[in-house]
């Protein structure tokens, strides 16, 4: 008689996302020990989610959530920060791990109406952002067939690093905003934002 048997997904996930690498911190007498990404490794995978225009899709923004101690819903395209394609990598500001820096250039930003606004001019040539790590349990997360329904959830025994807060504004690259621009462009019908996007290309074509 053959048996059917449901599908079951175990994954060991720090909060929702998932562990990387099989690395082991050090840590205190009685504390569960660090592994996974470093913090470093971890800010320089969200940043390779954005690049990539991760963070402007529902998918790709929930993915980038994995790595964050408050992870909130798609906030959707009102407002999309554009970055130089040239950026990173994340380091550890003061030598103790207590602030990962991520430097950039900022490009601007584009509107649900694909209308763009150049970044406000000052001296600096580039500018940072700033994140705070915390080490946070891991859960070993069992499903049933669906993939979706959780069955169990119990502790794994380990911590991983997740950055402390949420996403905030959506961004990515120069380069992959103009793919972006296009691709929306090429779905609308409105006379008004096919001009904004027309405008918003010539823009970011000469930041390529």
């Amino acid at each position: 008689m053959q048996r059917t048997i449901g599908i079951i997904i175990v994954a060991l996930i720090i909060a929702l996302g998932a562990f990387a690498q099989n690395t082991t911190t050090p840590t205190e007498k009685g504390e569960d020990p660090i592994q996974g990404r470093s913090r470093t490794e971890v800010v320089d995978e969200v940043w390779r989610i954005a690049t990539q225009g991760g963070l402007l899709t529902p998918d790709g923004w929930s993915k980038a959530c994995a790595f964050y101690t408050n992870p909130i819903p798609f906030p959707g395209n009102k407002q999309v920060l554009i970055v130089g394609n040239e950026w990173g990598p994340a380091y550890d500001l003061k030598g103790d791990g207590t602030q990962i820096e991520v430097g950039y250039a900022d490009r601007g930003r584009i509107d649900s109406e694909l209308a763009y606004t150049p970044p406000r001019k000052t001296e600096y040539v580039g500018t940072a952002l700033q994140y705070h790590l915390i080490a946070v349990p891991g859960y070993t997360m069992m499903y049933g067939p669906d993939g979706r329904t959780l069955i169990e959830k119990k502790p794994a025994g380990s911590r991983g690093w997740q950055i402390q807060g949420s996403p905030g504004t959506p961004w990515t690259t120069v380069n992959t905003a103009i793919r972006y621009v296009l691709e929306r462009r090429a779905e609308t019908s409105d006379p008004r934002i096919r001009k904004n996007a027309d405008a918003t290309l010539s823009q970011l074509l000469k930041l390529h």
